[in-house]
């Protein structure tokens, strides 16, 4: 009669560790693979808009990427950068501040070469919506959107222009499920992929950190600052939606780097885009 209940307790003892087991190579299964794809590219004149007091008059080149996240069996975009039609525009096109956007390959062709379509992408976030950032986003409309609630509110409310929105860029996600945040959100639940709420340049702006197993900790960091020495010095743009979010962003992002060991990719920064590998090569 004693027998059955250690056999009991055996029992229940090998499930919780297989239950354990089981929860642990989930949660270690995180990130797979980061594609790193070529989304554009922008040619301004006169550079000093986004960094007042330095560089007047001068021109320069802003790179401009989109991020494919394998997570287990999903896919998880952010940024669409410039639409894919001015790809066939050798002259590109006008943008503000007599900035002109350059496209030389499409965002789907990209995705097809590593056998993905925009179908297949279930998570999906922007940066924020200025159009160098969400030029397709209307491919994506199977895909949850994960946006603060504040860059919601402008770039679907009555007044986007106001903010330097175009709805003709993202308007058919206003159909999609969409999860409205109000600050940082993991993704995944596996801390993984963790959204950052870093506003300031839009009232929404947001970057983006993903830790994989063998490259580390990289903090994707939108437009919190354009280049490396805008960073460095706190300089903010002149038309960024609020100055001090700005800086305290720039803040928050360098903590969280210093604190994970991250690598932090600006954007637009050209130079430093040099230096990272493009799809179809990845880093994991």
């Amino acid at each position: 009669m004693k027998t059955r209940p250690r056999i009991a307790i055996l029992c229940q003892g090998l499930l919780a560790l297989i239950g354990c087991t089981l929860v642990h190579v989930a949660v270690a299964a995180g990130v797979q693979r980061l594609f790193v794809l070529d989304c554009g590219e922008s040619k301004v004149p006169d550079v000093s808009p986004w960094s007042p007091g330095v560089n007047t008059g001068q021109p320069a080149v802003f790179s401009n990427n989109c991020y494919l996240i394998r997570h287990g069996k999903d896919w998880m975009l952010w940024d669409s950068g410039f639409p894919d039609a001015i790809a066939a525009l050798p002259d590109g096109v006008a943008g503000p501040r007599n900035m002109r956007g350059y496209r030389r390959q499409t965002l789907v062709s990209q995705m097809a070469a590593i056998g993905v379509t925009p179908q297949q992408v279930t998570y999906l976030a922007f940066s924020h919506e200025h159009g160098d950032h969400v030029g397709n986003a209307n491919l994506f409309t199977l895909a949850t959107l994960y946006i603060q609630q504040a860059e919601y509110d402008a770039a679907f409310g009555p007044n986007p222009e106001r903010f330097g929105f175009n709805p003709a860029n993202y308007g058919k996600l206003r159909a999609s499920k969409i999860v409205k945040l109000k600050g940082d959100y993991d993704i995944f639940g596996d801390g993984s992929v963790k959204i950052l709420s870093t506003p300031g340049h839009t009232p929404g702006h947001q970057s983006l950190l993903v830790r994989l197993p063998k490259t580390g900790a990289v903090v994707l960091s939108g437009d919190a600052a354009h280049f490396w020495d805008n960073f460095n010095n706190r300089r903010v743009p002149s038309f960024n939606f609020d100055a001090d979010q700005s800086r305290q962003s720039m803040d928050k992002l360098d903590a969280i780097v210093k604190s994970e060991g991250a690598q932090l990719w600006i954007n637009h920064d050209v130079k430093q885009n040099a230096t990272i590998l493009h799809a179809p090569k990845y880093y994991e």
